[in-house]
């Protein structure tokens, strides 16, 4: 029934493409051409962009400089002088927090990568943590980090962060619905697992016209011989970058525990990258 009923909605709703990124990562070329001299130890990270994840461009951090693979060739001697540190932030009590920039990204094949801003704080934290965004073809914002880190010590080993890869809707802030629950927020986020921990990547909420709304709809697990229950949610809100939201939800009653299939519905060319699926099998406890 629900496959009936999720055939209708895309048939209806949206022209989705679908692909998986199953395979695009693995066994992933890091080769590292030249080098400059590092005044410290230096950590690796490499991005892939497009589809295919056929532009690849290394980012090396050394100390508090930061180098970029501007021209996506594989070497970090022709690109000019390393990055530093910009918005430098003393903050008291061991805060900080700064911005290494960059206009744009400008590979061979004549695609333009722009608003590349790699933050680095440290709140009186353990360890510094990382987020950096970037706009896609100059159009389409994505961001990367905030979580663990993807940063590696050698190049063969480096997290990947693919942007403009296939996404997949994602819940935030919960696993699983609460019966009972008075939690009131829904939320939704597009991401891309990358290929090493803290290597996500995920849509901005600036990548949708503001006049684009998610629709989220649910169907619950009811007793045996209970008829569908089903609910949709219109994602008005937006925040914290990637979140997708709304703030009027709640679990209903007459549902049990078991598993909620939610569909995501979104307009045609909503976005501009392809979909692994349009589904999230959420558990729903007591």
């Amino acid at each position: 029934m629900f496959r009936l009923w999720l055939a209708l909605v895309v048939a209806s709703c949206c022209a989705v493409s679908f692909a998986g990124e199953t395979g695009v990562l693995d066994d992933f070329d890091r080769t590292l051409g030249k080098e400059p001299a590092y005044e410290s130890t230096p950590k690796y990270c490499l991005l892939a962009l497009g589809a295919s994840a056929e532009t690849r461009v290394w980012m090396v951090e050394d100390g508090r400089l930061l180098y970029v693979d501007k021209n996506a060739n594989g070497d970090l001697t022709d690109d000019g002088p390393a990055i530093e540190p910009s918005n430098l932030r003393e903050l008291g009590e061991g805060r900080w927090d700064f911005n290494y920039r960059l206009n744009k990204i400008r590979p061979a094949d004549g695609g333009r990568h722009t608003q590349f801003d790699l933050r680095r704080w440290n709140y009186a934290d353990k360890k510094d943590s990382y987020g950096l965004s970037l706009s896609l073809d100059g159009k389409s914002p994505m961001y990367a980090g905030w979580f663990g880190t993807f940063w590696s010590a050698q190049p063969d080993t480096a997290p990947v962060i693919h942007f403009g890869g296939a996404l997949t809707p994602k819940m935030l802030r919960s696993k699983e619905f609460v019966i009972g629950s008075e939690e009131r927020r829904l939320s939704v986020a597009f991401t891309n697992p990358g290929s090493g921990a803290g290597a996500t990547s995920r849509l901005s909420i600036d990548a949708m016209a503001p006049e684009v709304v998610p629709r989220v709809h649910i169907e619950w697990p009811t007793a045996d011989g209970g008829a569908p229950r089903r609910t949709s949610h219109r994602l008005v809100e937006r925040c914290c970058y990637w979140e997708f939201y709304t703030s009027d939800f709640v679990v209903p009653e007459g549902i049990v525990a078991g598993s909620a299939k939610m569909l995501i519905e979104l307009p045609p060319d909503a976005i501009p990258f392809v979909l692994t699926t349009l589904e999230i099998d959420v558990p729903v406890v007591e």
